[in-house]
């Protein structure tokens, strides 16, 4: 069953992610168990009252589909965990939003990525390089691809969803031959 990006389901598995895959919420005190994942929850408010029995009805649907655990204490606190599955059924969604920050005022360095993933891992090296191209990366080569913006992180989130991140390489690097042409490019 696939979940939609705008459900409550899909905004609970996302806000649990955004805060490491754990949160504690109080039922005695709604607005301080809100707090914490302020987003999510406004979507639970209305008319400034917080709706635990729909929060609670998401939470059960999550649970049986082994994309969350919970349990609900005899004080009325939940304690909730994402699961194995649900941290990659939500890291699958957002690898398709993902997007380079272009800062304002290039620092200078250009960030080279190069990749030599083996032919057995082909479905996931092409994805790899489709997913380059699609954050506006050039390619020098068919393994080589160039940027002027910072890329670290968001390389290292796409290579642990294909599995691939001790076949890739970053270069920080401030000049090379032909850096002209790639200035024009990129409008740096």
């Amino acid at each position: 069953m696939q979940l939609r990006r705008n459900s409550q389901s899909y905004k609970i598995l996302k806000s649990l992610l955004l805060g490491g895959g754990f949160l504690l919420v109080s039922g005695i005190s709604p607005l301080g168990g809100a707090q914490i994942i302020k987003g999510l929850v406004n979507d639970y408010f209305r008319k400034k009252r917080f709706e635990r029995e729909r929060f609670l009805r998401d939470l059960k649907r999550l649970q049986s589909r082994d994309l969350l655990d919970y349990r609900e204490s005899p004080d009325g606190k939940i304690k909730i965990t994402l699961t194995k599955s649900g941290r990659k059924k939500i890291l699958s969604y957002n690898i398709d939003d993902i997007k380079l920050n272009t800062q304002k005022r290039w620092d200078g360095l250009w960030r080279m990525v190069t990749f030599d993933i083996p032919h057995h891992q082909k479905k996931a090296r092409d994805a790899f390089r489709q997913k380059l191209r699609q954050l506006g990366f050039y390619a020098i080569q068919k393994s080589v691809f160039i940027t002027p913006y910072e890329c670290e992180n968001e390389i290292d989130f796409v290579c642990s969803i294909f599995k691939i991140r001790h076949h890739i390489l970053i270069f920080n690097i401030k000049n090379f031959e032909g850096e002209e042409k790639f200035r024009h490019y990129f409008k740096v």
